[in-house]
C-alpha cells in the first residue's frame, strides 16, 4: 500500500534494546471512602502511589485498570470519574523509565474490605486532609489528587524528572 503508514500494534512494537529508555502507560485509581482515600505502598517504602498498574499491549486503559485492581486489591469500580494524567521520568537500576499515568476516581461503599492481594504491597486508608504530609511517586501525584478533590477538575501534569 502506498500513501499509508502502518501504525505499530502489539505484534510490531519494537523491543527496547539494553540501555534504551522504557515507556509505560499506567492506569491508576483514586478510591474515595468518605473523607478518606486509598493509597498503596511497597512494604517498607516511605512513599505512596495509587492502586493500579501498567496497561498491557492491545489492552484499553479502562480494561487494564479493572484487571489491575481485581488482581492487586480485589476491589471493583463501577463508576469512573477522570482525575487527570501525569507524565513521569525516573531512574530504575540505571535505566531511564518514562511513565504516563492515567488516573480515575471511584467511590467505595462503607465497609469495603481493604486488603492487598500482593504480599509486597500495603493498602492504607488515609484522611484527605493528611495527603499533603505524604511522599508520592510520582511526586506530582499529590497535586493531581488535591486539585481534583478540591473541585473535580481534571489536571494534566507534564514530564517531571526524578532520580529515585
Amino acid at each position: 500500500m502506498t500513501g499509508r503508514r502502518r501504525t505499530p500494534g502489539p505484534e510490531t512494537a519494537p523491543v527496547p534494546a539494553a540501555g534504551d529508555p522504557v515507556v509505560a502507560l499506567s492506569a491508576r485509581m483514586l478510591f474515595l471512602l468518605g473523607n478518606r482515600v486509598l493509597l498503596a505502598s511497597r512494604r517498607g517504602a516511605s512513599w505512596f502511589y495509587l492502586p493500579g498498574g501498567n496497561v498491557a499491549p492491545g489492552e484499553s486503559v479502562e480494561t487494564a485498570l479493572h484487571r489491575q485492581l481485581r488482581e492487586g486489591t480485589g476491589l471493583v469500580a463501577y463508576s469512573l470519574d477522570f482525575v487527570g494524567c501525569l507524565e513521569h521520568a525516573y531512574l530504575d537500576q540505571g535505566a531511564t523509565r518514562y511513565e504516563m499515568n492515567v488516573v480515575f476516581a471511584a467511590r467505595l461503599p462503607v465497609g469495603t474490605d481493604l486488603a492487598s492481594r500482593d504480599p509486597l504491597v500495603d493498602i492504607s486508608s488515609v484522611a484527605i486532609r493528611d495527603l499533603p504530609t505524604f511522599t508520592f511517586r510520582p511526586p506530582a501525584l499529590r497535586e493531581l489528587m488535591l486539585t481534583w478533590l478540591a473541585g473535580h477538575r481534571p489536571l494534566w501534569t507534564g514530564l517531571t524528572a526524578a532520580t529515585d
